[in-house]
């Protein structure tokens, strides 16, 4: 039997969920270590514009935090390793025997057609770079330019060298993993020196196990996954929807069924959702309003977005200027569980100065003047290590 939500209630068992709602963070580093265990991934993205998108994930929960805190602490302790979970994300170290099941079934199949392209432009190349890498690592592009290593043209994703398509084939596979970053560039080294080995020597679990493991932990991140639509949201598993397994889960007591009132899409939600939702009733909101980040799990599927919060977001910073409706990289902004407006802003790191660019007030929204926007505005600054706020006309 399915679980009946208002709206209000599915919003606020969301927040809860995503931990926006009912958990207190201890300040920077250990601060990270909770929120990141809690999350179970956090999507990477390269844009530095107000800081990258993982930085501001942590720095909504987390007071104390700072640009590119989180990946340091992330390699420096091995909290989390690199590897697709929907997108590119980093995701806990616990984890790394589940994942092992989708690099041995050859990764994300992109990646599958690129190894079967650059096998026939450039054979051997993924054999040079993973001796180089055994004998030199940890190793990025730019070493391998300076040993020479694969060096021929190959046009692909994020790279015009064989060297550096050889390196993402590598790390899909699970050969390499990314043992550091230095300024965002990736360094690889071979992957048994990079995982501890407690988590090696663990037995990947079969395929079908994996699938279970991946949609409980996607249900998790989201806190509400729609039973239709959503396709990015459920990327690796749609064959999986489609085979009936979230219908087995739910059978099974490992997920549970939301019918929120007023939308016709049922939800698939974490089997304790009700006493998730009974607890967070109780749990009272933090009063300062917070940036949320454009790829945050809160945000990951916008039809959620559309008919439980009557939300509408899209990250703008693939269109054309003359198609954005707001900006180029604007953050919504949270208020005692509602989104009350969002703002498009830039960081300038040499004049230490937040160009708020533009701040739009969302209906019966706070608005730019309000103290808790000022206040969260301060904070964000903070975050970003700057020393003031140019405020749009």
């Amino acid at each position: 039997m399915a679980l009946t939500w208002s709206r209000e209630e599915a919003r606020l068992y969301q927040l809860a969920a995503v931990g926006l709602h009912g958990r207190r963070y201890s300040e920077g580093e250990e601060g990270i270590r909770q929120a990141f265990r809690d999350l179970r991934a956090v999507q990477l993205d390269p844009l530095p514009i107000l800081g990258r998108n993982h930085d501001l994930v942590l720095q909504s929960r987390v007071d104390g935090t700072h640009p590119e805190m989180f990946l340091n602490l992330l390699h420096r302790e091995r909290l989390g390793f690199e590897y697709w979970d929907k997108m590119l994300c980093a995701i806990p170290i616990e984890e790394f025997p589940h994942f092992r099941a989708l690099m041995d079934a050859g990764g994300e199949q992109w990646e599958q057609h690129r190894e079967e392209r650059l096998d026939r432009d450039h054979p051997g190349a993924k054999g040079a770079v993973l001796e180089a890498v055994r004998g030199n690592g940890p190793l990025s592009t730019a070493e391998l330019k300076k040993l020479s290593v694969a060096q021929g043209a190959h046009r692909g994703w994020k790279t015009t060298q064989a060297a550096g398509a050889a390196l993402e084939i590598l790390w899909n596979r699970g050969h390499l993993s990314v043992s550091h970053r230095v300024n965002y560039r990736r360094y690889f080294d071979l992957t048994e020196r990079v995982v501890p080995r407690r988590f090696l020597s663990q037995a990947a679990p079969s395929w079908d196990g994996f699938l279970r493991h991946l949609l409980r932990k996607r249900v998790d991140m989201v806190g509400l996954l729609p039973a239709g639509g959503a396709a990015e949201t459920w990327m690796t598993l749609r064959q999986a929807r489609s085979d009936g397994l979230p219908q087995q889960m739910v059978e099974k007591g490992d997920l549970a069924l939301v019918q929120v009132d007023g939308v016709r899409t049922p939800f698939y939600a974490r089997p304790d959702a009700a006493n998730l939702l009974r607890a967070a009733e109780k749990a009272a909101f933090d009063d300062r309003a917070k940036m949320i980040a454009p790829l945050d799990p809160l945000l990951w599927c916008r039809d959620v977005l559309a008919k439980v919060w009557g939300f509408t977001y899209a990250w703008e910073v693939y269109k054309k200027p003359v198609q954005r409706t707001y900006g180029y990289y604007v953050l919504p902004v949270l208020h005692r569980g509602r989104f009350v407006g969002r703002f498009d802003g830039r960081y300038e790191a040499k004049s230490g100065t937040l160009h708020v660019l533009g701040y739009w007030k969302e209906p019966n929204g706070l608005p730019l003047g309000h103290p808790a926007i000022r206040d969260a505005f301060g904070r964000f600054l903070d975050y970003l290590g700057g020393k003031k706020i140019s405020w749009p006309p």
